[in-house]
């Protein structure tokens, strides 16, 4: 259960970590709305410019219009980059946020269904070996427990029938491999 809680843990930071990095990564693609925004200041000055010479005769009418429009166009784009450059520090604030709480949310939500009831039980074991800690009836209850969790290779490591021996012998060894497993000691 201990390993679970690691990784469980390493899950909920590093999708955290993700989200911030998310979140400050797009909040950059704000500082393409400045290098807009200096292209539009450009181009009011090459409006400003050219405004002075819509008063000559012959140039300045038919250049006149084109001022307008450029100018026009300047604002419209600055105007356009305050408003973009909001969506996208509200977009950089939602992706981290959806990232970060959300894939730790969902690791949180599949691990606490696991971790609770396995909580429940190390508390019942822990009571119960406060109440009589030579309880025979908790003793082979932990050695069954333990016995049935070990793999085979395991079971024959450790020589003989160990089922025999939680019979006839004394089951305590194999019910303290349980308290191990639990984070107990008797």
């Amino acid at each position: 259960m201990r390993g679970l809680d690691v990784t469980v843990a390493v899950w909920v930071v590093f999708w955290i970590v993700v989200g911030v990095l998310a979140a400050v990564e797009i909040a950059h693609l704000g500082a393409l709305g400045d290098t807009v925004v200096r292209t539009a200041d450009g181009l009011q000055k090459t409006a400003d410019t050219l405004s002075g010479l819509s008063s000559i005769p012959l140039i300045g009418g038919s250049l006149g219009d084109a001022v307008k429009q450029v100018d026009a166009t300047a604002a419209t784009v600055t105007s356009q980059v305050a408003a973009d450059k909001t969506t996208v520090r509200h977009l950089s604030l939602i992706v981290g946020i959806a990232l970060a709480v959300g894939q730790a949310a969902l690791g949180l939500l599949l691990y606490l269904p696991l971790r609770l009831p396995w909580r429940r039980e190390v508390d019942d074991v822990r009571r119960a070996l406060a109440a009589d800690r030579n309880d025979p009836a908790l003793c082979r209850y932990l050695a069954r427990r333990a016995l049935e969790g070990m793999s085979f290779a395991q079971v024959r490591a450790r020589g003989g029938d160990p089922w025999q021996e939680m019979q006839t012998g004394d089951p305590w060894p194999l019910a303290e491999l349980e308290l191990q497993r639990l984070g107990l000691r008797r």
